[in-house]
């Protein structure tokens, strides 16, 4: 019987003899057990955090050090530059979704909405491989547009963001696409944590430079330069960390680079950084260590009420979410 945790509904999921319960489990549960027993391929996510080989498997990058950490936490666990972004926000909704993994109510927040459909949108036009133009924009219900699948609503959204990107989309003629979202899992054996990052595109300029591009959509105003795009984008040195902890990415070149290409709905710019230069590396793991020493150490993953409780996901868990909400501090 499966029983539901919010309302005690209940589901009577088999109700049979013993006879019956090992009929079913040879024909339909022992075949899978066989497959898992004489598995002989790996593919790591962030649930190696459960993995008793995590720490010496040959699917996982060796990022020992990345996060900074000298001492293991309470718990092997993953985590991602997002991770931490959230855990930000608030340490219990980081504990609820990514580590408890409790039902979630998918409703976000505006600019996260906004931010997913723009990501989605480039990551399919540069599967093509080819280079972003004004038509593949187009107009609203444009047959021959790439975004003829969008509702109007969200059209009129990110049609801006999108004008913006087609001025700096790096597909060239000439530039080879190495991997679009491709996950990289890693695993930190100081810290006991598996490093989890995604990439938007990693390519081969015309120049023969390995870079790694990362795209970040927002209504801010635009970063002034280098230095305030890697303070305000934690993606940035998260990705420049992975150099500083040994990770040579899957072309081997001279020289490569880290592009953080920042759309508003009015601009767009590309920040650069030289991921063979030291200095930029070891401000890279300092800015990490710092963000990442609360997440590490913490073991309660208190709430932290604001405006962004509106749109939390699983606010129906939250410890306080029943006096906050009550009290109307969550939609302030």
């Amino acid at each position: 019987m499966e029983i539901g945790l919010k309302d005690s509904s209940f589901q009577v999921l088999f109700d049979d003899s013993p006879e019956e319960a090992r009929s079913v489990f040879t024909s339909v549960a022992l075949p899978h057990l066989h497959k898992i027993i004489g598995g002989n391929t790996f593919h790591p996510g962030s649930f190696c955090k459960d993995c008793k080989i995590a720490g010496c498997c040959g699917a996982l990058e060796r990022l020992d050090g990345f996060l900074g950490q000298s001492t293991p936490g309470f718990a092997t666990r993953s985590v991602s530059a997002r991770d931490i972004e959230l855990y930000e926000t608030c340490p219990a909704q980081w504990f609820i979704t990514r580590s408890q993994f409790l039902p979630r109510e998918y409703s976000t927040g505006p600019a996260s909405q906004r931010g997913r459909l723009v990501h989605d949108w480039i990551a399919r036009a540069h599967s093509r491989s080819i280079q972003c133009t004004t038509q593949d924009i187009g107009e609203f219900d444009d047959p021959d547009s790439f975004t003829s699948t969008l509702s109007r609503d969200d059209y009129a959204e990110i049609q801006p963001f999108l004008a913006q990107h087609v001025e700096v989309c790096p597909v060239r003629d000439g530039a080879q696409i190495i991997s679009i979202e491709s996950p990289l899992y890693g695993y930190d054996a100081s810290a006991d944590v598996i490093i989890a990052s995604a990439p938007d595109m990693i390519y081969v300029d015309t120049d023969e430079s390995l870079v790694i591009r990362e795209t970040k959509s927002t209504r801010r105003e635009m970063p002034e330069d280098d230095a305030e795009a890697f303070d305000k984008f934690f993606a940035a040195p998260w990705l420049l960390n992975l150099f500083a902890c040994g990770y040579r990415g899957p072309y081997q070149s001279s020289s490569a680079r880290l592009e953080l290409e920042v759309i508003t709905a009015d601009a767009s710019r590309v920040f650069e950084w030289d991921l063979k230069d030291e200095g930029v590396l070891r401000m890279a793991q300092k800015e990490v260590k710092q963000r990442v020493k609360s997440w590490h150490s913490d073991a309660t993953w208190a709430a932290t009420p604001g405006r962004h409780c509106t749109w939390c996901p699983v606010k129906g868990w939250c410890p306080e979410a029943e006096d906050d909400d009550e009290s109307g501090s969550w939609t302030e």
